[in-house]
């Protein structure tokens, strides 16, 4: 593709300048060295980048005339580099070509007991697994996606246009997953799982678009493919060679298909109406397994299934309008309608284990909104903003079928002083739920439902306050402050989340002294808090679903209040040293999450299970991280076209979580119980010093 895009622009630039009366010629260059020194985590520090000991190049050139074309690369040879040609004629075509890649780095030095892995086949040699993980490979968990593409677009036969693009993404690498050794319970897997993905992806566009008047249809194609889609490995679980081999399916080929009507045209009264309509078709097919691996005498439990291979087609439609007006000078509106639909026409598989009979339902739902707001601008330089929306939603699901929310806000805008600008909102959510509770006798583990009320379905009230303050005493100093409270009641909830809210409070300024240095900082706090009520229950039991029944030690209810408190603050100041010559950049930044879970075992009479207290079951360490970073960066403007910059940069990033403590790869005995893990996503902490300088010219 970087040849592709070079050979391209050799051959257009010539043309170009050879039609050009007038014709310009700027780009500008940058080198830049870098060296890095990390300890810890490599892959979370280079999570979506890719700095190392090197130079980096970054380059972009333009050629501008009646015909232009611009030529664009940067981190060249690098896991991030980015390639791009674009061109045309102006007011008759533009055409582009694109090449970047971009890396998903997870786990760097991960380790398996398997062979294999990159492929979609995972064993090893002698049975049970050994548990001496200094004998087991290594490797990385890292997805690196490739995307490259173009398109061209003509509107040289005005007011009509024409838009045409392909693109291509291929990922590759190894993700985890995980896997069940035997079916109920017994050994929990954790396997490195093959990424080869493409997708492509056709897109085309025809318009109009002239005053009062726009309009256009499209069409999208997209395909995806994975060269894997099941997964073997040998299963530890089972000593029978014969059937120690289980699958696990992956992701599987499908094509989306998706056409739409866009436009808009304007009115009278200062009104203009819009409207978006689209239809899409997502398929797939699939091979079904017609059996699992079970803690069994030969590990192998067939099944039988109604149908072999799984069709997979969902079809979606979706449209909306949309009003606004603005008639007299004091008022403007908007109303607005709302419509999704998705079918889920796929299979419907029976299933037959022994006795037990099973079949899959697809999920589909239709939600339709509609709503209005309207503006007054009042006296006293007053802007009053309000708005309502009732938002109905249909599901194909047993607990809660439909919902229906009714939202109102009132938003207050005073901007009466030159320096001072005061907002103020509210927003109110009713939401009633259409739950259907489930006929079954107290002894039917399912008669639990009754009292599950399941969060994002669950009736609720939602109020949102709001508030900021934008001061600009000087043109040289701004502050702003503002405030946002948020709490939502689940009142129906007898188990589950009860009550979330958060409050956040953010402050940032902004303070130039004359020719000296400008000065920034900012801070941000927000603090979440999560109540819920559940109940524990012994494996396979038939009674005590009640959470009004009396606690047992095996039976019993308990509530957990999480909190989960965040701080990010920063600061920066540019010291002009020699103006317009040499500036000094320093920045500093923190961020800092702090999570903790305050558990209560609601036992009554009963005593809690030997050595736990009340407070040793809290978690304090509940996705706990911080981030901090210093930055200095001196930049020597030599000429006008001439710049030099030398800096300095630390990072340090810590993470705690009860998950992760005394991480151990077998953390216990293997067999009919235990684990066999790969160390995915652990000891994420790093620390990196990076020292660099660079070199950038415009000509």
């Amino acid at each position: 593709m970087r040849s592709i895009i070079i050979a391209a622009v050799l051959i257009f630039l010539p043309l170009h300048c050879s039609l050009a009366a007038d014709e310009t010629i700027t780009a500008d260059m940058e080198i830049k060295g870098l060296i890095a020194n990390v300890g810890g985590s490599g892959a979370k520090f280079n999570e979506y980048r890719d700095i190392r000991d090197g130079l980096y190049g970054r380059f972009h050139l333009v050629y501008d005339s009646d015909y232009f074309v611009g030529l664009r690369a940067s981190d060249i040879g690098y896991d991030t580099q980015s390639y791009g040609l674009e061109g045309g004629k102006w007011g008759s075509f533009k055409y582009q070509l694109f090449y970047y890649e971009i890396p998903h780095n997870f786990t760097f030095g991960a380790k398996s007991f398997y062979s294999g892995i990159g492929t979609n086949n995972l064993t090893y040699p002698v049975h049970p697994p050994g548990t001496d993980v200094s004998t087991w490979s290594d490797f990385d968990y890292s997805v690196e996606r490739k995307s490259y593409g173009g398109g061209i677009k003509l509107d040289m036969i005005k007011p009509f246009y024409v838009d045409v693009s392909f693109s291509r993404e291929d990922r590759d690498g190894t993700k985890a997953t995980a896997a069940a050794g035997t079916s109920p319970g017994g050994i929990a897997i954790e396997l490195p799982e093959p990424i080869d993905y493409k997708t492509d992806t056709l897109k085309f566009e025809a318009g109009y678009a002239k005053k009062p008047l726009f309009v256009s249809v499209s069409y999208l194609y997209s395909r995806f493919e994975n060269e894997n889609e099941n997964l073997h490995f040998r299963n530890p679980a089972t000593e029978n060679t014969a059937s120690a081999t289980d699958v696990r399916t992956l992701a599987p080929d499908n094509n989306y298909y998706k056409f739409s009507l866009r436009g808009n045209v304007k009115l009278p009264m200062n009104s203009k109406f819009t409207l978006n309509i689209a239809s899409s078709r997502t398929q797939s097919k699939t091979d079904l397994l017609d059996y699992y691996i079970a803690d069994v005498p030969g590990g192998v439990v067939p099944i039988t299934l109604s149908d072999n291979i799984f069709h997979g087609k969902i079809d979606t439609l979706n449209y909306g309008f949309v009003l606004t007006s603005t008639p007299l000078p004091f008022l403007d509106g908007r109303m607005f309608y709302r419509y999704y639909k998705k079918r889920n026409k796929s299979d419907e598989i029976t299933t037959e284990d022994g006795e037990e009979i099973l079949i899959n339902e697809p999920f589909g739902c239709k939600k339709d909104d509609y709503g209005m707001e309207i503006g007054f601008r009042l006296p006293a330089n007053l802007y009053l903003l309000t708005a309502y929306t009732h938002v109905n939603k249909e599901r194909d699901r047993e607990d809660v079928a439909e919902n229906k929310d009714d939202i109102y806000s009132l938003d207050l805008k005073w901007n009466g002083l030159d320096f001072l600008t005061v907002k103020a909102g509210y927003e109110k959510m009713h939401r009633s739920a259409d739950f259907r509770r489930p006929d079954v006798p107290p002894d039917d583990p399912e008669y639990i439902e009754i009292f599950v009320r399941r969060f994002d379905v669950a009736a609720a009230e939602r109020d949102i306050y709001k508030a900021s303050v934008d001061i600009y005493p000087t043109e040289s100093l701004t502050i702003g402050i503002g405030y946002r409270n948020k709490d939502t009641d689940y009142d129906d909830v007898v188990l589950g989340l009860r009550e979330a809210k958060s409050d956040e409070f953010t402050v940032d300024a902004d303070y130039i002294i004359g020719k000296l240095m400008k000065l920034t900082a900012y801070y941000d706090y927000e603090e979440v808090k999560y109540f819920q009520f559940q109940r524990q229950l012994p494996f396979n039991a038939t009674t005590g679903f009640d959470p009004s029944t009396l606690p047992t030690p095996q039976a019993f209810n308990w509530e957990a209040e999480q909190k989960d408190e965040s701080y990010d603050y920063g600061c920066g100041a540019d010291i002009y040293v020699i103006p317009k010559k040499l500036t000094l950049k320093l920045r500093h930044d923190y961020v800092r999450s702090n999570g903790n879970v305050d558990l209560t075992y609601l036992l009554g009479d009963n005593p809690l299970p030997s050595g736990r207290t009340q407070d040793n079951i809290d978690i304090s360490e509940w996705d706990d991280y911080r981030l901090r970073s210093y930055a200095v960066k001196a930049v020597y403007t030599a000429t006008k076209k001439l710049a030099l910059s030398l800096g300095y940069v630390h990072e340090k990033f810590t993470y705690d979580d009860a998950q992760y403590k005394a991480y151990q790869y077998v953390p216990a005995t293997s067999g009919t119980n235990g684990a066999f893990l790969t160390g995915a996503n652990s000891n994420q902490s790093y620390r990196a010093d990076m020292f660099f300088f660079s070199a950038s010219y415009t000509f």
